[in-house]
């Protein structure tokens, strides 16, 4: 493990504020316990950021949910680390932060950083953090700031890409056994049309939705039409993230739902979306949206819109996970979150403990912060580095 520090220049707080002084980034290397697949790559390796913000009403953790690598978006977690140390960071250290009301503070978060264009999963983990700070001085959860009452949100689970029916065909019984009603398959143009249709078959009650990742184009006609009849729930991102037109092509004369992922890289693309007429449904990611604040904007446009929407997951640690499920709790939030799993993401233990499930739904965070706190003994069994920047 590598440490260092570096020191950056004082600003002053003000009244009814909180100064964040220091700020210490951890890089941790996990590994994904089963091989995750899909049409942009696979993911065994699963390199986390966390950001732990030191502020004068406490201490606040977030998570960078970046892969590997720039495949799914154009961020990946070493990036991520030099965007936070070089620019957001810096940004906001010495700052004065309103405490209360909290979309005071993700709004002056987000006018600090406005100058950096893009890397919303970086913006997403320093929000994070100070947010955690701030809840955990005031006793407060995440989903009690947000005004959710919900003990438990609906979770969905997510199956790679199917390589072999019949293995596929276990993981969906486990997945009906735990109570899951939603699965999402990963599906690649050209390799997917028969095995789902299997699945379909299989399990006619369970809702089935799936993920091209965009690996479709559009003169994959014959192909999108067999998918089309397969009757699935929804079909999440089947073309580009930008070729939205083609995409109001589809929903005008699919039966099958289309869902948008990749598409909503900000609260106005689902304003873009819904005019359009794109998709019906949008899956919301704060992580990739850049905080719950640009989240929580992003849910009430698609609120107003008409739109159903999901929250989605990055392969998070548990503490990612729980803000997941907090958002999820908003009452637009109509469809199951992929925020369940079966058994252990990781091949090491998660710093921040198991995500509690019951029949198949997460149990929302009602401690103080926007998650739980890490263990510092297996923190330090997975953190390969480590940097403080202070505020002078």
């Amino acid at each position: 493990m590598t440490s260092r520090n570096v020191a950056v220049a004082d600003r002053r707080g003000g009244e009814g504020c909180t100064t964040v002084r220091q700020v210490e980034l951890y890089r941790l290397e996990l590994h994904r316990a089963t091989v995750h697949r899909a049409a942009y790559g696979t993911e065994a390796r699963r390199p986390v950021v966390l950001v732990r913000v030191t502020t004068d009403v406490g201490v606040g953790w977030g998570e960078c949910a970046a892969l590997a690598s720039p495949s799914y978006r154009s961020e990946f977690a070493d990036g991520a680390w030099m965007v936070l140390e070089r620019f957001l960071v810096p940004a906001v250290l010495g700052m004065s932060v309103p405490v209360d009301p909290l979309p005071a503070t993700w709004r002056t978060l987000a006018d600090a950083w406005a100058g950096v264009a893009g890397h919303a999963m970086a913006k997403a983990a320093l929000e994070m953090a100070v947010l955690d700070a701030v809840l955990r001085s005031q006793g407060r959860s995440l989903a009690d700031a947000l005004g959710i009452g919900r003990a438990t949100v609906e979770a969905g689970v997510v199956l790679g890409l199917v390589e072999d029916a019949g293995a596929a065909r276990e993981e969906l019984e486990q997945a009906a056994a735990a109570g899951f009603r939603r699965v999402r398959v990963k599906i690649l143009a050209g390799r997917s049309v028969a095995p789902v249709g299997q699945l379909r078959g299989w399990f006619p009650k369970l809702a089935i939705a799936a993920d091209a990742n965009g690996s479709y184009r559009r003169d994959d006609d014959a192909e999108l039409a067999l998918l089309d009849a397969l009757g699935l729930a929804a079909v999440e991102q089947p073309l580009g993230a930008d070729d939205l037109l083609g995409h109001v092509d589809l929903a005008g004369r699919w039966r099958t739902p289309v869902a948008l992922d990749e598409s909503i890289a900000s609260p106005s693309d689902v304003d873009l979306v819904g005019t359009l007429g794109a998709a019906s449904i949008v899956c919301l990611k704060p992580a990739c949206l850049g905080g719950v604040g640009p989240a929580v904007d992003a849910h009430d446009r698609a609120r107003r819109l008409g739109l159903h929407m999901w929250c989605g997951g990055m392969l998070q640690t548990a503490l990612g996970r729980a803000v997941d499920a907090a958002v999820s709790g908003m009452g637009g939030f109509d469809m199951a979150g992929d925020l369940g799993g079966l058994g252990r993401p990781f091949v090491e233990e998660d710093p921040f403990g198991p995500v509690p499930i019951v029949d198949g739904a997460v149990v929302v965070h009602r401690g103080p912060g926007v998650g739980p706190e890490p263990d510092a003994g297996l923190l330090g069994h997975v953190v390969t580095r480590h940097l403080t920047i202070r505020d002078r």
